[in-house]
């Protein structure tokens, strides 16, 4: 069996010409002897395959066919910890799956940012991974960028260094172990707002000019941080938690664990122009993001038909830490009629 613990990956977007390249160690241990490993791998251009036995190189070859990456050996692999070394290229789409671009305007002139989402099975067309929620690793990740952008990740900046004139490689703390969907990479001309809740730094993220909009948000996850651990009697576990906002994002929200995504109008709040539903969605986003952090990125399900669970807890947790903090919106009334209601019309249908 084929059990993936560490990925440490290095990534290069290009912001111009939409593309990606990468470079991957995947640390393994194998269980019982195998003699082909089969890795999730959608759109991905596969440049070199290595194999690594206490630092020996083991000949290996591959295929990609139908979403997998084969990797073939000549003498199967006995148990024990290998290393597995890929390169590949990816595109930087425009479809919101995997690495995709999110476009912006400044003075007039379009400007992207660049945006991963990977749930629920798109890690695998930004690195070939075991892309299922059940196979838990840690992870190393670090970005060649431009020294003008920045880059956002689950992790804090661990250093950033130079690298040629007009370029730069940021590289992250490892995660703890999470699932592959949970992987957030971003790359952009990002603003940064900053909140703290005891030693958790609560940042907003956003294109140029906006930044001052995600000021609610942010005072608002700062007193769930809070409920949700004197509820839950379990901390936060990670040192910071950002609000990126994305222009043209699907989903209201995505949970990455430490680096939640949101749609730009259910994060920006403007005072004396924004409504009160708005501003309750607003409020209902943030809590529901930051209860996945439990809820989804801290325990998570096997498979994705107990999605259910996740998504339910955090709903139901984000209704009643809104309702805590402004019991003046009367947001259990929302919840009967947004998602009680909803939940009896589905079950009718069975």
């Amino acid at each position: 069996m084929f059990i993936p613990k560490n990925y440490n990956i290095t990534f290069t977007p290009d912001l111009e010409k939409f593309v990606f390249t990468g470079k991957e160690v995947i640390t393994f241990d194998i269980t019982e002897e195998i003699d082909v490993i089969n890795l999730d791998s959608v759109d991905l251009e596969i440049v070199r395959c290595q194999l690594l036995r206490k630092g020996k190189s083991i000949d290996v070859e591959h295929e990609v066919d139908k979403g997998a990456l084969r990797l073939f050996f000549k003498q199967p692999l006995v148990k024990g910890e290998y290393k597995i070394v890929i390169e590949f290229k990816g595109t930087i789409n425009n479809f919101l799956a995997g690495w995709s671009r999110s476009g912006y305007q400044v003075d007039g002139k379009p400007r992207y940012m660049a945006t991963t989402h990977f749930e629920p099975a798109d890690a695998r067309r930004v690195f070939p991974c075991i892309d299922n929620p059940s196979y838990k690793a840690r992870f190393d990740i670090a970005l060649k960028i431009s020294k003008y952008l920045s880059a956002v990740s689950n992790m804090p900046i661990v250093r950033e260094k130079a690298v040629g004139k007009v370029k730069k490689l940021v590289t992250f703390v490892q995660t703890p172990l999470m699932s592959t969907y949970l992987l957030y990479m971003g790359v952009g001309e990002f603003e940064f707002a900053e909140l703290k809740y005891r030693d958790i730094v609560i940042r907003g993220v956003t294109t140029p000019g906006k930044i001052q909009y995600t000021q609610f948000a942010l005072e608002s996850a700062r007193k769930f941080l809070a409920y949700f651990e004197e509820y839950f009697d379990f901390e936060y576990p990670l040192p910071k938690i950002d609000f990126i906002g994305v222009a043209d994002f699907g989903p209201a929200g995505m949970e990455q664990w430490g680096s939640i995504t949101c749609r730009e109008n259910v994060l920006f709040y403007i005072p004396g122009m924004t409504s009160i539903i708005l501003q309750k969605r607003i409020a209902e986003v943030v809590a529901h993001e930051l209860a996945h952090q439990w809820f989804g990125d801290l325990v998570t399900m096997k498979w994705w038909d107990d999605l259910w669970l996740n998504e339910s807890f955090a709903t139901f947790m984000a209704y009643k830490a809104v309702h805590h903090f402004w019991p003046e919106w009367h947001v259990w009334t929302d919840y009967l009629t947004d998602t009680v209601f909803e939940g009896m019309g589905l079950d009718s249908l069975r």
